[in-house]
């Protein structure tokens, strides 16, 4: 059997779970926010209904989440409510170093590259950020390839200038003990990557031709069919990243909100389906450094918040159904009186999925200090 793979999903910017999976049917739901920025019951513009989740509150998935909605009525997908990060915080950039070095009182490195240093894949390419820098949770791991698309990991295109470039790095630094070995491996990934992109015939690259059609008009598109790329060319890739910002939405949340769920939902399904036989080895896992406020603002949207929502999805989901305890939006249930009150801690999430499907058995290396709950979203 393949390795295991992780993709890590970031909605940069506060997304607000509690329009993404709305608990329409609450009341306190209801008197706190206007009809132009809560998912309806009934009518054209009613949320998807997700069976096997609170029927007395009538949990739904945002009306332009049909992809979403479709994963978790065929039981691929799971939800994970009122979830985030515990010691909280409205600063993005603090919630974001948090989460993702996600160990209190621990200044080395972010929990994905605790897992890459521990475990020290032997692929290729085993780590990918696709997109212009990697994330800090990758921090403290070698070997994180950083590119939003593959061909950019090729020095040089295949003509004679380039193979000379590429034997002149490894020539000059070959000595180096600690540059040599990093780029030899640059070296060497650059000439397969290139093997099986370019054309040896003209020396151009080939276009990505996925196995379905993706949606146009979508800006996280070209991100994930880099990520489905990679998997496709059997680089060794075990975990990868892709942050999807704009999620800040303090003011006219109406129609921005649709938009960014639209492009997730039509790039995250069409991206599941491309992968076909290889979707028995992914997982998936959808997060954001908090939510936002119950009650909306004067400018039609929502301030920074504290419990939200996450989404897995995999070949071995419990699917089809809402995990964590729902605590409820009354004044006595929200956090400080404002927010969606946190009932499991994000790490109880990652810590599942890094145990029970990247087969990772000591979760005291990647969230020290941390003693984990697992919630049962995984067979």
């Amino acid at each position: 059997m393949a390795d295991p793979f992780l993709l890590v999903v970031f909605l940069r910017g506060g997304c607000d779970g509690l329009s993404l999976v709305s608990p329409t049917g609450d009341a306190d739901y209801i008197a706190a926010r206007p009809g132009a920025i809560r998912v309806a019951r009934k009518g054209d513009l009613a949320g998807h209904f997700l069976d096997g989740a609170n029927a007395d509150v009538d949990f739904r998935l945002h009306p332009e989440a049909r992809g979403l909605a479709e994963l978790y009525g065929a039981g691929e997908l799971a939800i994970i409510h009122a979830a985030g990060l515990t010691d909280g915080t409205r600063s993005h950039f603090d919630a974001e170093d948090r989460m993702e070095r996600a160990a209190k009182g621990v200044s080395f490195g972010g929990w994905l590259g605790r897992w890459l240093a521990d475990v020290k894949p032997d692929g290729l390419m085993p780590a990918l950020a696709a997109a212009s820098r990697a994330p800090d949770s990758f921090l403290g791991a070698a070997n994180v390839a950083v590119a939003e698309q593959l061909q950019n990991l090729i020095v040089g295109s295949g003509n004679w200038m380039a193979d000379h470039l590429r034997a002149h790095l490894v020539q000059a630094f070959q000595s180096d003990p600690l540059i040599g070995a990093p780029m030899q491996r640059l070296v060497t990934m650059s000439e397969i990557i290139s093997g099986r992109i370019v054309s040896p015939e003209t020396g151009e690259i080939s276009v990505y031709v996925p196995d379905v059609d993706y949606p146009e008009d979508n800006r996280l598109i070209p991100a994930l069919k880099t990520v489905a790329q990679a998997i496709k060319l059997d680089l060794g890739l075990r975990v990868a990243s892709v942050d999807f910002g704009d999620w800040d939405t303090h003011i006219d949340q109406s129609g921005s909100f649709a938009d960014q769920v639209r492009v997730l939902s039509g790039a995250l399904t069409a991206f599941w389906r491309d992968l076909g036989s290889h979707r028995d080895k992914v997982q998936v896992v959808v997060m954001s450094e908090f939510g936002r406020r119950l009650r909306a603002n004067e400018s039609g949207g929502t301030d920074h918040g504290f419990g939200n929502v996450m989404l897995t999805l995999g070949p071995n989901v419990r699917g089809g159904k809402m995990y964590g305890d729902w605590p409820g939006l009354n004044n006595d249930a929200l956090d400080a009186g404002a927010d969606l009150a946190i009932t499991t801690d994000y790490r109880h999430v990652l810590s599942e999925i890094m145990t029970r499907h990247m087969g990772h058995g000591d979760m005291g290396v990647l969230f020290p200090g941390f003693v984990p709950e697992f919630r049962g979203f995984l067979g």
